[in-house]
């Protein structure tokens, strides 16, 4: 390389780290964050994509939604994240003279003559380091990943999304880059001359310096996330003194609605939105209180994880994973059969008498209810049904998993109507009785 050319690329390099290290120090203290691990963020955007875009129907059936496609949001997370890894442009620019054939046109869309010559500008992937390849290889789908975000879809208007990506999309939806996409990247984009290349490494360079501008960002990313990452915390830690508690966990899920009629939250006025969810949280509230009174369908001391969830189509649904005591349950379910043969009755799966309880008790006859392990539309085929061994790791591993998504769903997106209250919970731990002074037990004594 010669000096001048080094020199040049040492000075840009340091440019970049100086610029680089800004980024760290104004994203974080120690380190460039992130916002949910890539693998996670992955899963997480396959759930959230399947519970907004579906429909729940009485019969069992759904209907599919499919004007916003969340799993995007993983390209569009990962571009924001390469973006601050380096300052160089995705794109390397060139230009050269080519004399143009008979009959060929010039950049002016003049009709060629003979001999002429025309200025051509052509370009390839920056090759300095991985961070501006990776970039290159996604700016020609960047728009298309964005568009399904586009606030002129009834469906995309009602989303809020997590500060960084809401900054992305708002750069991209006011830039000219949202008017291009696609590998042809050396085509002229105007009769400048212009080529796509130069829109790509543009956008880049603007939503760079938007990020920079953005010193508070990091602090809201800190408040946008933190709930979730609580209740991931609380989840990891509640299965985790379950297991200790028994060798063996029996694991049932059900979507239990409170209607069966419900509201559709595109169209639906806020107001009736609200009072939907309002119903709902009711009867969970009712529903709990009346579970642990009702040992003879739940054990004496179920577990259970919860969390609302909305359907874009279909308002709000409560999503219940109840995790029984195996061995607790057994006795249960011994005594009931025992009971069905005296009587002759028919004795109903456990599952379908806990949702017909919840239908009879919390809503009185008016809601509904799923099995998430006869609806296999309700969660996919890595969710975990039935009994769990404490000393089976994979098994337990992708149960906390699969119950993270639903703590950490208001994490990858929430909805412009969504009012303050719990979206997930756990039951709650009983309140420290509090100590008695030496003193006082001293007198009392």
């Amino acid at each position: 390389m010669p000096v001048r050319q080094a020199g040049l690329f040492a000075d840009a390099l340091t440019r970049s780290k100086s610029i680089a290290a800004h980024f760290n120090v104004v994203m974080s203290k120690t380190k460039p964050f992130s916002t949910i691990e890539p693998q996670t963020l992955s899963g997480l955007t396959d759930f959230v994509e399947h519970n907004l875009n579906y429909c729940g129907e009485l019969d069992g059936g759904y209907t599919i939604l499919s004007d916003v496609q969340f799993v995007s949001l993983v390209e569009l997370d990962r571009f924001v994240w390469l973006s601050l890894e380096t300052t160089f442009a995705p794109f390397r620019i060139r230009g050269e003279l080519r004399r143009l054939g008979d009959h060929e046109f010039d950049a002016q869309g003049h009709v060629n003559a003979a001999d002429q010559w025309t200025y051509v500008k052509t370009s390839s992937p920056n090759p300095l380091c991985q961070a501006t390849l990776k970039l290159a290889a996604r700016l020609p789908t960047i728009n298309h990943h964005a568009t399904t975000f586009d606030a002129e879809i009834p469906a995309a208007a009602q989303l809020v999304h997590a500060p960084h990506l809401r900054l992305l999309l708002k750069t991209l939806f006011s830039h000219p880059i949202r008017n291009y996409s696609g590998s042809d990247i050396d085509s002229p984009v105007d009769c400048t001359g212009t080529i796509k290349a130069e829109i790509y490494n543009d956008f880049a360079a603007q939503f760079r310096r938007a990020m920079l501008e953005r010193d508070c960002l990091r602090r809201d990313l800190h408040n946008w996330l933190l709930g979730s990452r609580e209740n991931v915390d609380g989840l990891q830690a509640y299965l985790d003194s379950l297991f200790t508690q028994h060798r063996e966990l029996t694991v049932v899920h059900l979507r239990l609605f409170h209607t069966r009629a419900r509201v559709n939250l595109i169209t639906a006025p806020v107001d009736e939105q609200h009072r939907e969810l309002q119903a709902l949280r009711a009867c969970r509230a009712k529903f709990f209180d009346r579970m642990r009174r009702k040992p003879a369908l739940f054990t004496a001391q179920p577990g259970y994880v919860w969390a609302i969830l909305p359907s874009l189509g279909g308002g709000y649904a409560l999503h219940l994973t109840l995790l029984f005591d195996t061995v607790a349950l057994r006795k249960v379910l011994d005594d009931k059969r025992a009971e069905a043969e005296h009587t002759g009755a028919v004795l109903e799966d456990h599952a379908d008498q806990v949702g017909k309880y919840w239908v009879k008790v919390a809503t009185g006859g008016l809601g509904a209810y799923h099995r998430g392990d006869s609806n296999l539309w309700l969660y996919d085929q890595n969710w975990v049904h039935g009994e769990v061994h404490a000393g089976v790791p994979e098994r337990r591993g992708k149960l906390t998993e699969m119950l993270g998504y639903l703590a950490m769903r208001r994490g990858l997106v929430r909805l412009q109507n969504e009012p303050d209250g719990a979206y997930f919970g756990m039951p709650e731990r009983k309140a420290r009785a509090p100590r008695r002074s030496m003193r006082r037990a001293a007198k009392e004594g």
